[in-house]
């Protein structure tokens, strides 16, 4: 029989690796009125085929593209129904490739948001949840957005998203979706996740994901008076998290991802480990 101690080292086992990746989407998980959890992590991605419009190509000139991202993440949970979150990420950006494009960097985006639980029922042996979770990304410098190594789209985003999610003992599986008003250059977007996952003897917890972004339009790269920012960028990717619970309160996560599709956008390869590290800082 599960104790009252091993059920919340489960539930936090399991809520913990949504924070690994933004793009990988979130789950229904949440953290339980004044408990904060944070990350910091180390991403990097790199690709030397991309595509234009829908043609996969590589291109001396552009070479390997390679970013780094070191992300601050957190999450607090204000009621046992709502979390609150905030990303901040620096990324670095560079290439290879025989044209001198300048390597970037700088503080890039800062997405705030919140996620609360508006049902649950119980269904079968598992428990079924639907939430909202709106979100905005601001930038927060002017950074490069209209180059080879660009580090981001450079405009506000007001993301209105939902999740459903199923829990049965330590297996789990959720669906994100919604839509993603981009103020600025890009099109909006329709965006897809999809994660499932367990954990293995209340300590180690995996989730294989599967993600894509349609968008609503825009020109492809190279056409007449194109810009980086305002392409009609698609995308689909897999990949896989792992959290390893090591002590009370700390945790190490970890992150392989691949595009295996896509629109105006590289072939990225991405991977990415993470220190993780949770507290109650007020009783419920």
């Amino acid at each position: 029989m599960r104790t009252p101690a091993r059920t919340a080292a489960l539930l936090l086992a399991l809520a913990l690796p949504t924070s690994l990746a933004r793009a990988q989407g979130d789950t229904g998980f949440l953290r339980g009125e004044g408990r904060l959890d944070t990350v910091l992590s180390y991403t990097l991605d790199w690709y030397d085929e991309f595509w234009v419009g829908d043609m996969k190509v590589s291109d001396p000139g552009v070479g390997e593209v390679e970013r780094e991202t070191y992300t601050l993440y957190a999450a607090y949970g204000l009621t046992n129904d709502i979390d609150l979150v905030l990303n901040a990420s620096y990324v670095e950006a560079e290439t290879d490739g025989t044209v001198p494009f300048d390597d970037e960097d700088d503080l890039q985006d800062l997405y705030l948001g919140a996620k609360w639980r508006a049902w649950s029922t119980g269904i079968g042996t598992g428990m079924f949840s639907a939430l909202l979770a709106p979100s905005v990304k601001i930038p927060m410098t002017d950074y490069e957005d209209n180059d080879v190594t660009a580090i981001g789209d450079g405009q506000v985003d007001l993301r209105f998203r939902g999740i459903l999610h199923y829990q049965v003992s330590a297996f789990f599986g959720s669906l994100e979706s919604g839509y993603d008003v981009r103020n600025g250059a890009p099109e909006d977007e329709v965006p897809l996740n999809i994660t499932v996952g367990g954990t293995i003897a209340d300590r180690v917890t995996l989730m294989p994901f599967y993600s894509l972004v349609r968008s609503e339009g825009g020109p492809d790269i190279g056409d007449p008076g194109f810009r980086f920012r305002a392409v009609e960028e698609e995308y689909d990717r897999i990949g896989i998290s792992v959290y390893a619970r090591i002590a009370q309160g700390f945790g190490l996560s970890a992150m392989w991802r691949t595009t295996t599709d896509g629109m105006n956008t590289g072939e990225a390869e991405t991977i990415s480990v993470g220190l993780v590290y949770g507290a109650q800082l007020q009783g419920p």
